[in-house]
């Protein structure tokens, strides 16, 4: 099948964000507790969207440093997630880098942005994570997401992942 024509001065809507993998000394892997949105209540890497003319990586670092207080050290891409259009929530399709960062002590200090004047804060805590201390914090396709780039990472490799889960395995799904 040929693919559709390309219309570049209407380019599609699609989020690009950059989001850290950032392990300590254990072997766990830092999460943080949002308060919006669909995620309110539960945890995920910590990371956010692209602004502007703003790459990956220059989103992965600029919303880390506002919701850990950490500066990260990315040291190669851990992976990819496709996001797809949630017709619920109306948020628009999305591809998302994961950057394996340079470790943190378990110790270090996490400072989460304070609230604005008669708001919640944006984010209420952090954990240091594995996959069993996961699977009660996670909303479902951030569960998926962690576990696959829990294997990769342990494996030394990067993975391909749609909406949590494999793209590029014999478990991938057939139409995308």
């Amino acid at each position: 099948m040929k693919p559709p024509p390309i219309d570049l001065s209407a380019a599609p809507a699609c989020r690009i964000g950059g989001l850290a993998w950032i392990p300590n000394e254990h072997g766990e892997v830092l999460t943080v507790c949002a308060n919006y949105g669909e995620n309110a209540g539960f945890h995920q890497l910590p990371g956010g969207h692209a602004g502007g003319q703003q790459s990956n990586l220059a989103a992965m670092v600029t919303h880390v440093r506002y919701e850990t207080g950490i500066d990260p050290a990315p040291i190669r891409l851990l992976g990819t997630d496709w996001v797809p259009h949630n017709t619920l929530t109306t948020v628009a399709t999305g591809q998302n880098f994961i950057y394996l960062c340079g470790g943190v002590r378990s110790m270090a200090k996490i400072v989460l942005p304070a609230a604005v004047e008669n708001a919640e804060p944006d984010f209420s805590g952090y954990l240091w994570q594995t996959p069993d201390t996961a699977r009660s914090t996670m909303r479902p396709y951030q569960l998926r997401r962690f576990l696959g780039l829990w294997r990769a990472w342990k494996d030394g490799r990067t993975t391909v992942m749609h909406g949590g889960r494999p793209a590029l395995s014999a478990t991938a799904p057939e139409a995308l």
